[in-house]
């Protein structure tokens, strides 16, 4: 696909980059370093420019927000039009955890109206394209272990944002 702009920052646990389409944002790539995040955009994205442009420049702007404490909601546009019915259902459920809380993958099946379907919630999790906008750090298993995360650093970035959350939120750690 062409036309895709994306731009991106540094911070505590690696490096994020946005990628948006015209008004949308499409996808944000987690990754420990800036030639991980380059070599990630010029795979799935082999013809989009780094650039700066509105909506990457409000997207970036919110997620520092984010991690500076202020910012707990994310307003941006999401391109989710690849994503089937459930898994929009997932992450519209999803987006009603609270900051600084955590669910179970059946919890959020249950939330999505589909309560039986822990596993495949975990599968949606596992691809979601807008990591911290859509947080599946929030998502944990029925024990309350962390689980897994597909973002920079895996675990220790999913404990580290779950606490980061919590901590700014008033409440404990897991």
């Amino acid at each position: 696909m062409a036309n895709e702009q994306w731009d991106m920052l540094s911070f505590e646990h690696g490096c994020l980059a946005v990628v948006a389409r015209g008004d949308r944002l499409v996808r944000i790539c987690f990754a420990c370093s800036a030639d991980e995040i380059s070599a990630a955009i010029k795979t799935s994205y082999p013809d989009a420019k780094q650039s700066r442009q509105p909506l990457t420049t409000e997207c970036l702007k919110q997620l520092r927000e984010y991690f500076l404490g202020k910012r707990r909601v994310f307003d941006v546009p999401l391109g989710d039009d690849s994503l089937t019915p459930f898994a929009c259902r997932v992450h519209q459920a999803l987006l009603k955890v609270p900051y600084g809380s955590v669910v179970s993958y059946g919890q959020l099946a249950a939330m999505a109206g589909s309560p039986k379907a822990a596993r495949a919630v975990g599968r949606v999790m596992s691809s979601n394209p807008f990591p911290l906008i859509v947080p599946c750090h929030r998502v944990v298993n029925a024990d309350g272990r962390i689980g897994q995360y597909s973002a920079a650093q895996g675990t220790k970035t999913k404990v580290w944002l779950i606490e980061f959350e919590r901590e700014r939120a008033g409440g404990t750690s897991p």
